[in-house]
């Protein structure tokens, strides 16, 4: 067998763990890891309160509550509001508008009212009202970022509109690359169309890429644009050169175009606002996994998935300690370039004593005025490409963090005494380190 095959097939999960549980007067310790690591917010959008019928011409009004969940503050918020009417051709998409807030910090919940006005051509019916949330930052878990109605709202003729009718349309005319990269520019050649002889003031353009056709399904904003004047059977073609945002990570998007999405102009079509660009933009990069902002990624998962799990079972999430977090990465670090696994340094320092080096306070009065005493800790390694672990046997994909992740939880809740840490419903605290040194990805986990 060539070494290469060798190499490939003899891959295996290094795994290690110290008996017990944190207990008062005693150290514990589970798990390695190391890096720096990448923390992400956790946005959701929940509670939509909304009216049962609305006029046209009127506003729509109600509430939702946004939450971060995550460990980090989310900035550049914006939040989307749609009108989905189901027809015989799809889904009829009308564009209400936007709401955005420039931060919300870790563990914030509010409520936050809304408004937007009815178009007073929009034809009478049933419609449903979709809100998605959207940070600057990419989020692990973005599945709670979007809500819609339970049941639909009933719109209504109210006052007709008494001036004139634009019919606003945008298509995407052609890009100029289908496969880019984060930071690489792309070039868009448009048109704006407004099939009626009317003329109006300003409107908005708005392009996307969504990582489906499904409309609603959230994206990430490349350009937004104020246009001042609407002209009387206008064709005015445009084009723009933006660069793709940093935080866009890899896949296969869809290019949207979107006119008049606030809703400012009453038009005899609200309907035809939307183009979808036929061809789809494939957002490519290489990843270095020896980086730190890839390690990051990593610890970013672990700290998320710990706490997904933790939520799944009923257990409060655990708070992101930062000085956790320097020694977790420090004894991943330490592993790596003196060649060994062990909670226990070469000199014979457990977890609680590379805590208390560190300056870190290990004793913690409890509610029935006991002192605790120590750090749990989680220590993992697990080969990149082919690997044997006890839980998980098969591929490990080196460019995919969040997979890396998943084979880490994998392993550690099916270890009964790492998964004991895990739950431990007296921990409040953890800090995660992860790093790559070029065959193993090491990953430790310290609980306070």
């Amino acid at each position: 067998m060539k070494r290469s095959q060798q190499i490939f097939f003899i891959f295996i999960i290094y795994l290690l763990f110290i008996p017990g549980s944190l207990s008062e007067n005693e150290s514990i310790n589970l798990s390695v890891l190391e890096y720096e690591m990448h923390l992400t917010p956790d946005l959701s959008v929940s509670d939509l309160q909304y009216p049962q019928t609305v006029k046209t011409g009127e506003d729509v009004t109600g509430s939702i509550i946004v939450s971060n969940n995550g460990p980090v503050s989310a900035t550049n918020i914006v939040s989307d509001f749609i009108l989905k009417k189901e027809t015989d051709q799809g889904d009829e998409i009308i564009w209400l508008g936007s709401k955005s807030t420039e931060l919300m910090p870790p563990g914030q919940r509010g409520k936050i009212p809304f408004g937007f006005s009815i178009p007073k051509g929009l034809t009478e019916g049933e419609y449903h009202l979709e809100v998605s949330i959207q940070a600057y930052e990419q989020e692990i878990f973005n599945q709670n970022n979007r809500i819609q109605t339970s049941t639909p709202i009933k719109i209504i003729q109210g006052e007709k509109w008494k001036w004139g009718h634009l019919n606003l349309q945008i298509a995407i005319d052609s890009i100029d690359t289908n496969m880019t990269s984060p930071g690489s520019p792309l070039r868009i050649s448009y048109s704006i169309i407004n099939q009626n002889k009317d003329t109006a003031g300003s409107f908005q353009t708005a392009f996307i890429l969504l990582p489906d056709m499904n409309l609603s399904s959230g994206g990430y904003r490349i350009r937004e644009e104020r246009v001042f004047s609407v002209l009387s059977y206008m064709n005015e073609k445009g084009s723009s050169v933006d660069l793709i945002p940093e935080y866009v990570p890899p896949g296969v998007y869809y290019l949207i175009s979107v006119v008049d999405y606030t809703g400012m102009i009453q038009e005899t079509d609200e309907a035809d606002n939307i183009f979808i660009y036929s061809d789809p933009v494939t957002i490519t990069y290489p990843d270095d996994i020896y980086s730190d902002s890839y390690a990051d990624s990593i610890s970013g998962y672990l700290y998320l998935k710990t706490n997904k799990y933790r939520e799944y079972l009923g257990l409060r999430p655990l708070e992101f300690d930062d000085d956790l977090r320097k020694i977790a990465f420090d004894h991943s670090l330490d592993m790596i370039e003196r060649s060994y696994f062990s909670h226990y340094t070469p000199e014979g320092i457990d977890p609680a004593g590379r805590a208390q080096l560190a300056g870190y306070d290990i004793n913690r009065k409890m509610d029935d005025g006991s002192i605790r005493t120590g750090i749990a800790e989680n220590i993992i390694r697990i080969a990149s490409g082919h690997t044997i672990g006890k839980a998980y046997t098969g591929f490990v994909d080196p460019t995919t963090p969040e997979e890396i992740a998943d084979v880490m939880m994998i392993e550690w809740i099916n270890s009964p005494e790492h998964n004991k840490n895990l739950i431990n419903p007296t921990i409040e605290k953890v800090g995660i380190g992860a790093k790559f040194d070029g065959e193993f990805f090491y990953a430790t986990q310290n609980f306070f």
